[in-house]
């Protein structure tokens, strides 16, 4: 059942519409597997691609999904390929496709969630703090400076996504944060803690 089309296209509330073609091994015929996300959503699926992503940059690639209110989409390093399955009602289906399309095609929804998280109203502060935050000693040993900086700049992209989402969100305590200039250095403290825990969690750095 490999797929033969993917695509994502962003759509004008913020969210963007999947479309993937298959083809069943033994039967004639496509078919067609798609679903309207919204911007919450297409921002989850970012942040899946993003991780598996810098988990390959690293070599260190593991068996991951997310779910989309009955979209699932499932890796496995073993098979180099993703597993998509939507469930709408009591109808089930299912296709696989590489990875390689998946990447290749989210990046434009990366891009374009990158871009609202810069024009969020915090954007520009958080943006700044990211850029204070000093790489992980560990990954330029592990990767050399020229992927070290691909792999930090890629972390603070990550970083700002979250950060942008969680200050948007009413009654913030990082929002509070980042508006009071006494409380810039508890600012800069989340900030520089997420980045910290996200070399943590995606990279090997205590290796």
């Amino acid at each position: 059942m490999a797929a033969k089309i993917f695509s994502m296209e962003a759509r004008e509330d913020g969210g963007a519409r999947l479309a993937l073609n298959y083809k069943h091994t033994g039967r004639s015929g496509i078919q067609r597997i798609s679903c309207d996300l919204p911007q919450a959503g297409l921002l989850q699926l970012v942040l899946f691609a993003e991780a598996l992503s810098l988990r390959k940059r690293f070599g260190t690639p593991i068996t991951s999904d997310v779910s989309l209110d009955g979209l699932v989409m499932s890796y496995d390093p073993a098979q180099r390929e993703l597993l998509v399955e939507r469930q709408a009602g009591y109808s089930r289906q299912t296709a696989s496709m590489p990875v390689e399309d998946f990447h290749s095609e989210m990046a434009g929804m990366t891009d374009i969630c990158i871009a609202w998280a810069e024009a969020s109203k915090h954007g520009p502060a958080l943006k700044r703090l990211l850029f204070d935050c000093a790489a992980p000693a560990e990954l330029k040993r592990l990767l050399g400076q020229n992927e070290a900086d691909l792999a930090m700049h890629q972390m603070r992209e990550i970083a700002l996504l979250l950060l942008a989402q969680e200050a948007s969100a009413r009654g913030s305590a990082l929002a509070r944060k980042l508006r009071g200039k006494k409380s810039q250095d508890q600012a800069w403290e989340a900030v520089s803690c997420l980045v910290l825990e996200l070399a943590a969690e995606l990279v090997p750095v205590s290796a």
